[in-house]
């Protein structure tokens, strides 16, 4: 009996949480995304939640209901009254020729069930959408850099614990040995509040070279500030999950920071960095953990049949035939249980993006890539104040993914998708403002002009 008056009350708690929360959303959609934003990261407790399965579609549902509010709010602006500004855009070329050849040949290859592999490729595209219906300002834009800085660091915290705590207590939690909790040479690999340590290691990233970019530009700032003096622990936690690509893509985004904006910093990176390079002999597990060429001999192994595929389907072989997509589309099919999937796992987007689209989608997905990245680059040196420093760190996770896509499906990765549409719509709503209040594009101005002063806050 009393166990049922409390379920009864707190899903009657969850009710009016989420009444209110709609109501909010409807008349201010930007905070459904900023609330996406924050609560992805968190996605990975469902597995030892006891809630039921349709709870996992939350992020779907709050995103298209998001897109709705947004459609409607805009279409109420009465008549006459100048609409805010809205988004640029000017990647949408080679986005545009991505997703319909991917729309396209996920159709032609697999029917309607193709469905599933353009959700898992292209749904979160549709956050570019719902910022261009209710762009961003400039608080939301702050907002949205202390969502990644606060969540990067929680999430480290708890990663961190996971470390302390072991992986015994992480199965008695209810996480499943070798789906969630892993092990490499003896050491744990951390998740933290993910379902695996590949997102976990590759959020904190994504979180120290935007949250890091802003933080430079202004570290009198009490957050910022806060946020610099915990970005070591941070980078702790990362490692813990002993994923590659974070840290190749963490090593490249600071770099990439460094010569654009921040040339003071070089001669401290570079002493730490041959600090880290004269420890990493002496500690012989780490090293072997790190730098072990198995998984590389175990990627490359399959490389002449992958060319070989390339070679007979100049097209590709279909959208979602290869990856986390593959392994929905045989779920879906039923000819495969979850967990137990033999398609082909690339560990290289430009792999997976040649194997499924061919020379065409491999071209369009190189290009959206450099296009935002010269675009990002150009404008975090004529973006006044917080909006440049964002950029910058825009583009320094876009480097990042650059070379992170080497050695992981970098784009297929949840929240990682997420955050990649989100932040390029951000920075571009950060450009049409600007543009529509100086009446010329920001690239335009002068560089001397442009160098942001920051007022603390």
């Amino acid at each position: 009996m009393i166990t049922t008056a409390i379920a009864v009350l707190a899903a009657l708690v969850v009710a009016i949480v989420a009444v209110i929360v709609a109501r909010a959303v409807y008349f201010r959609p930007q905070l459904g995304v900023l609330l996406l934003a924050a609560f992805v990261p968190l996605n990975g407790l469902l597995v030892i939640l006891p809630l039921p399965g349709f709870v996992s579609g939350w992020k779907e549902g709050l995103l298209l209901y998001t897109l709705i509010c947004a459609w409607i709010r805009r279409r109420r602006v009465p008549a006459g009254e100048p609409a805010a500004p809205t988004i640029l855009l000017p990647w949408w070329p080679a986005a545009a020729v991505f997703v319909v050849f991917g729309v396209a040949s996920a159709l032609l290859s697999f029917g309607v069930i193709g469905f599933v592999g353009i959700k898992v490729t292209f749904f979160y595209l549709l956050l570019v959408v719902v910022l261009w219906l209710a762009p961003f300002d400039a608080r939301d834009r702050d907002r949205l850099v202390s969502v990644l800085m606060g969540m990067g660091a929680f999430t480290s915290l708890v990663g961190i614990a996971q470390l302390l705590a072991g992986p015994a207590f992480l199965v008695s939690l209810g996480y499943e040995y070798g789906t969630q909790v892993r092990t490499s040479g003896g050491l744990l690999r951390v998740f933290s509040t993910f379902n695996l340590p590949f997102p976990f290691g590759l959020y904190v990233m994504l979180s120290l070279l935007v949250g890091g970019a802003v933080a430079l530009a202004n570290p009198s700032r009490r957050r910022n500030l806060l946020f610099l003096c915990f970005a070591p622990v941070m980078v702790v936690a990362m490692s813990t999950a002993i994923v590659r690509a974070a840290l190749l893509g963490l090593a490249v985004g600071a770099i990439y920071m460094i010569v654009i904006r921040f040339r003071a910093l070089a001669a401290p990176v570079i002493a730490v960095a041959v600090l880290i390079g004269a420890i990493l002999p002496f500690v012989p597990k780490i090293t072997s953990v790190f730098f072990s060429s198995s998984s590389l001999n175990e990627r490359s192994g399959r490389w002449n049949e992958v060319i070989e595929k390339i070679r007979t389907h100049p097209f590709g072989e279909g959208l979602g035939s290869s990856g986390a997509a593959a392994d929905r589309i045989s779920t879906a099919q039923g000819t495969v249980f979850p967990g137990l999937s033999t398609n082909y796992q690339p560990d290289n987007y430009y792999v997976k993006t040649a194997l499924e689209l061919g020379p065409i989608g491999l071209w369009a997905v190189i290009a959206l890539l450099l296009s935002s990245l010269l675009w990002c680059t150009r404008l975090s040196r004529t973006l006044p104040g917080q909006d440049g420093a964002l950029t910058l760190g825009v583009g320094a996770s876009i480097v990042a993914s650059l070379f992170a896509s080497l050695v992981a499906t970098y784009f297929e990765i949840f929240p990682i998708d997420v955050y990649f549409w989100l932040l390029l719509g951000v920075v571009g709503c950060a450009a049409a403002q600007h543009e529509s209040s100086t009446g010329r594009s920001p690239s335009d101005r002068a560089a001397p002009a442009s160098r942001p002063t920051f007022a603390s806050s």
